[in-house]
């Protein structure tokens, strides 16, 4: 076996019987396994797409230091005076499917509004709200993560993609991006972490087994940095009042460059190994 000692590869001795490392990341075996898994395993009917986000996600909240997070928002909040208004105001979203009804057809909340009927789907601001209406955040991170779920799917429509499983790329580069932009790098790199170790795995599955999904992926990595790179601070975004816009009209209140609707239903039932995907075509607008 090669000897890489001479350009700086040198193995470490531990008495530890567990794996133990640097990053608190690597450190969690929870995350090594979900993390493994999303990157090398094939789509299939008993785990569909979706399935590793579940566990991607419980091993992320084991990782996270909540109360480190709140600090770097607090200092951002001192930093940033319209960021510290945005968290003061603590605006909650309340509009039910029946309010979006009435908006013209080609309007932010109509488009909404037809793909939540397509589906058959009720909004879902927060479950906590379901459960008990007069709920608040406690703490700032409590409601940085309400909102980041309220906007989630406007986030989508004003991408010019639908909810697809390759379309997540689209919202999720536009958040990496905008966030990497207005934050700090510290408070950034926090806010990021969960959505890098929910997409990355992607690429590696797409590489290895759904070559003929690389175009559409790279594509929707590009079009989700320009998008997050242009637009205004997004995570501070009230879309109430762009319900009765065009989207060309709400894409330029929020600074987010024209595009065109991009349909990759087909490339990600392809990706999905002909499972359908969660809505299709409910973007025609």
């Amino acid at each position: 076996m090669d000897d890489f000692s001479r350009i700086g590869v040198i193995d470490t001795a531990t008495e530890s019987s567990v794996l133990v490392s640097s990053s608190r990341y690597l450190n969690n075996p929870r995350l090594g396994d979900a993390m493994t898994t999303a990157m090398l395993r094939r789509n299939g009917a008993d785990r569909r797409v979706g399935w590793d986000s579940t566990n991607i996600v419980r091993a992320y909240w084991e990782v996270r230091d909540t109360a480190e997070v709140n600090r770097l928002l607090g200092e951002e909040r001192r930093r940033n005076p319209a960021f510290d208004a945005f968290m003061e105001e603590r605006f909650i979203s309340s509009f039910t499917r029946e309010d979006l009804a009435d908006y013209a057809k080609g309007t932010l909340g109509r488009i909404f509004y037809d793909y939540l009927v397509a589906g058959d789907l009720d909004i879902a601001l927060d479950p906590r709200l379901r459960v008990d209406p007069s709920w608040r955040p406690a703490t700032d991170l409590e409601y940085f993560e309400l909102r980041s779920a309220q906007t989630h799917d406007f986030e989508h429509i004003l991408g010019g993609v639908g909810f697809d499983a390759m379309a997540e790329v689209v919202p999720f580069w536009m958040r990496i991006e905008n966030w990497n932009r207005n934050m700090s790098p510290e408070l950034a790199g926090e806010m990021v972490a969960v959505h890098m170790l929910l997409i990355m795995p992607m690429f590696t599955r797409v590489q290895l087994h759904y070559p003929a999904a690389y175009a559409t992926l790279s594509d929707f990595v590009e079009r989700g940095i320009q998008i997050g790179r242009a637009a205004t601070p997004l995570f501070m975004a009230k879309y109430e009042p762009l319900f009765g816009l065009s989207l060309d009209e709400a894409r330029a209140a929020l600074n987010i460059p024209p595009v065109k609707l991009y349909d990759s239903s087909e490339i990600s039932t392809y990706f999905g190994e002909g499972a359908p995907g969660t809505a299709k075509k409910a973007m025609a607008a």
